[in-house]
């Protein structure tokens, strides 16, 4: 195994004066181990003492499947013959692996936010070493294309019906079938008719089952129903029908849903139009580590996501960045003084300004505005004139 392998560098221990900074993998126990009980099923005797994997290994495991873009398979079968991969796991030659299934299950374990917390600590590492400095952020973002296939509107309001049904069927069985039922006829009824009308039938019946559903919510309420899976799975169901009626009788509805699979997702443009999520990222310009992360939908305000970057980072390091870099999109005012606001993140923001083109059509371009009195006074083409008195704690310039 060279001496340069990525792998020993990362697993490499602090060396004298070199003092080369490394992951402390080891101290990322304590933070998975409300996760594990030392018993693995308490209801099952036969199980109890069962030894659980170890975590940091299956952490480890993660590290390298998503640095090599690995599937939980081959990592697998990676570690199975590779010896840096065993050098980095602390694993011998003979030393046996996981199950594929594990690392699915591990994941679902652990969650989004203790992945959160486990970004955040390495993150914190990287600051007790001194590499990450306070005084600028460089934030931008890039598209990630959700992997689901968008149907179509009659196909997204057919869906909610039967996902609307499902989820109420274990508290009114009949009525949910006598629902079904009447979907069938309605998906006979409708085979040769536009496309328009086919919307329409389905939309109206999803109505109907909307507010039966919604009496039937407030029946489990008064019944001090229990707020288990089944309740929280019907509830998300209405909710989610909610939506996906509203905008199919209002389709200039903003936010729209464009697919049960992943509801979340949303339509948005980066260069052309997708459907996914942001991927946006607070990268520390000296080390050029990244310091916090989100992913928004598509149609997220990406300029505006700079403050929940930031305060994402704020709040988990204790830390005060000093300024924060991004592209033109920034260049708004809404969110220069929101990050510039000396109460709130008091950010310096560096920010290109736009080129805005002047329009030869028959409307007034900006040219033929005048600002005077230090900004104070505008005037307009047909001499109008409009005094504005400066906001609190500001020249009056801006």
């Amino acid at each position: 195994m060279p001496a340069e392998h990525y792998l020993r560098k990362v697993k490499s221990v602090q060396s004298g004066a070199d003092c080369i900074v490394t992951i402390d993998f080891e101290s990322m126990r304590v933070l998975v181990a409300d996760c594990y009980s030392a018993d693995t099923e308490p209801s099952r005797p036969d199980l109890v003492g069962r030894g659980a994997e170890d975590p940091v290994l299956l952490i480890k495991l993660e590290f390298l499947q998503f640095h090599y873009r690995l599937s939980d398979r081959e990592v697998l079968i990676e570690a199975q013959v590779n010896v840096a991969f065993r050098f980095f796991l602390d694993l011998s030659l003979e030393s046996g692996l996981p199950s594929v299934g594990l690392l699915s299950q591990f994941r679902t374990r652990l969650g989004s936010e203790r992945y959160q917390t486990l970004f955040d600590a390495v993150v914190g590492q990287a600051r007790e070493h001194g590499l990450v400095k306070d005084r600028l952020r460089l934030k931008d973002a890039t598209h990630v294309i959700a992997n689901i296939a968008v149907p179509s509107a009659i196909r997204l309001v057919a869906q909610m019906r039967a996902r609307l049904l499902s989820s109420a069927e274990p508290y009114t069985p009949e009525q949910v079938a006598a629902a079904q039922e009447r979907a069938a006829e309605i998906r006979q009824a409708t085979a040769d008719l536009s496309n328009e009308e086919r919307l329409l039938q389905r939309v109206v019946h999803l109505r109907e089952l909307v507010i039966w559903a919604e009496g039937l919510q407030q029946e489990l309420d008064a019944a001090s129903a229990p707020s288990d899976e089944t309740r929280q799975r019907f509830d998300d169901a209405l909710t989610l029908a909610v939506k996906v009626l509203t905008q199919s009788e209002d389709p200039e509805v903003p936010d729209k849903v464009v697919s049960l699979v992943d509801p979340d997702a949303r339509k948005g443009r980066h260069g052309r139009f997708y459907t996914g999520y942001q991927l946006d990222v607070s990268l520390d310009a000296d080390s050029e580590i990244i310091t916090a992360v989100d992913a928004p939908p598509a149609n997220a305000d990406e300029a505006a996501n700079a403050e929940v970057l930031v305060k994402r980072e704020e709040e988990a390091q204790q830390n005060d960045v000093q300024a924060i870099s991004m592209d033109s999109i920034g260049f708004r005012g809404s969110v220069l003084r929101t990050l510039q606001d000396p109460n709130g993140l008091g950010l310096t923001v560096y920010v290109p300004p736009q080129e805005w083109n002047s329009s030869s059509g028959p409307y007034f371009n900006p040219e033929h505005f005048q600002l005077v009195n230090e900004g104070r006074l505008y005037i307009c083409p047909a001499a109008q004139s409009r005094e504005v008195a400066p906001r609190p704690g500001t020249s009056g310039t801006g």
